[in-house]
């Protein structure tokens, strides 16, 4: 090694020695150390509102997850030729439910929608994702997509008790809303609503010799009022009675050719009372329940508004009234009655067995129908939230003149369903 080099070595370790004993500049030792990892916020379950929800993390809100899957298989009669004979079905579900405690009481976010995929007259179509309910809750108001005040919610059947079994109760399982209930307490509560109306306007029908006037597509007129309802609720250990009644607007056009003369503007009504009557001496959720419902002027409040039933099937073609040559509406009057039995053979297999009659008159001769239909429900419940069932009727209708039956059909036929449905 050379002097030099001796000479550079000797003044590196010297500038090194130099750097190490000065502080250090532009950086701390704040800067330098390693930050302590903080706590991991861990999801935490919220029993305060039942199974499936969780803390929200950084909130005092409680959110659940909502998911389903139902896949179905449906047969019946068909009003003509052309129309399916059975349908298979597919829907999955998705939402939440959102619930906040507030000093004013809980605010509620809750919403369900679902995308369906199945075989619709003579194709397989595909489906846009449809809204089946969604609505807010605070102060005692509910606002938004939920089910009508006027529907029973103890009627455990598929299709609840009009749709499926073709035109007998109200089946509006879900509508628009904005609604206010007071809590009595004592399991005792009121309620009354603003309903839309879209779901129960049942339509006019033109009388003999009537015709609408030029330029009019329809003689049902537009919405101008919504549905008023009001409900009674009672809920006890020994079951739940509950009586409600609704308003409803019957509102046309024109007919006749000039001068036209406007549609009259009349108000139907509806009102319905429940009761469900626990059975625990027979088994734990084993129940009986009766309903029965009256309208005039407001049909689809007793009777099954499906345009078509599940199937193309038979149905009742009902109407809100009647216009004769001078405008004046004539308000129909029908009502429906129903009942079943559930029984829980063991905790996870349950059976049902149900009847339901139901009148519907129009103005004028030879237009008054009934429907009569028995229903048997048998389903297994493995597990929690999965259900694997079935469900037949026989049902018969009395009048071919307000049905819509296909040339050379009976008036009696069967129908049923098997679905296999999993909540998650």
């Amino acid at each position: 090694m050379t002097r030099l080099q001796i000479a550079e070595n000797k003044y590196a370790l010297t500038m090194a020695a130099i750097m190490a004993s000065l502080p250090l500049q532009g950086a701390n030792s704040a800067d330098l150390a390693l930050k302590k990892p903080s706590n991991v916020e861990y999801m935490k379950a919220c029993p305060t509102y039942g199974a499936g929800f969780f803390v929200v993390p950084g909130t005092t809100s409680c959110l659940r997850i909502i998911g389903r899957v139902r896949v179905e298989y449906m047969f019946d009669s068909p009003a003509a030729r052309g129309n399916d004979y059975n349908r298979i079905r597919t829907r999955g579900y998705f939402g939440w439910d959102h619930r906040t405690p507030t000093e004013y009481g809980l605010l509620r976010t809750n919403m369900r929608a679902y995308i369906q995929r199945d075989n619709a007259g003579t194709a397989a179509l595909p489906y846009s994702p449809v809204v089946d309910f969604a609505f807010i809750q605070f102060a005692g108001f509910t606002i938004g997509r939920t089910t009508p005040l006027f529907e029973n919610s103890f009627i455990r059947f598929f299709s609840r008790s009009g749709q499926y079994l073709g035109a007998l109760g109200s089946d509006v399982t879900y509508a628009n809303t904005v609604g206010y209930t007071h809590s009595f307490g004592s399991g005792f509560s009121g309620s009354i609503s603003l309903e839309d109306s879209s779901q129960r306007r049942a339509g006019i029908r033109l009388g003999p010799g009537v015709a609408l006037s030029p330029n009019q597509t329809t003689i049902l007129g537009g919405q101008a009022v919504p549905d008023i309802t009001v409900a009674l609720e009672a809920q006890q250990s020994w079951g739940q009675a509950k009586v409600a009644g609704a308003l409803h607007q019957v509102r046309g056009t024109f007919v006749g050719a000039a001068p036209a003369r406007a549609v009259s503007e009349e108000y139907g009504y509806a009102f319905t009372t429940a009761l469900k009557l626990e059975l625990p001496f027979l088994a734990k959720g084993s129940n009986v329940w009766a309903s029965f419902q009256y309208a005039q002027g407001a049909p689809f409040y007793t009777h099954d508004n499906a345009a078509n039933g599940d199937v193309a099937s038979r149905r009742l073609a009902v109407a809100d009234a009647t216009v004769d040559a001078n405008g004046q509406l004539f308000l129909s009057r029908s009502w429906s009655v129903g009942g079943a039995v559930e029984h829980f053979i063991t905790p996870t297999i349950v059976a049902s067995v149900g009847g339901f009659y139901g009148i519907f008159d129009a103005r004028g001769g030879n237009n008054t129908a009934a429907n009569l239909a028995i229903v048997g429900h048998l389903s297994w419940r493995p597990v929690s939230g999965f259900i694997i069932g079935g469900e037949a009727v026989y049902r018969t209708i009395s009048n071919r003149g307000t049905t819509q039956l296909g040339t050379g059909t009976d008036n009696a036929d069967a129908l049923g369903r098997v679905r296999f449905q999993r909540d998650f």
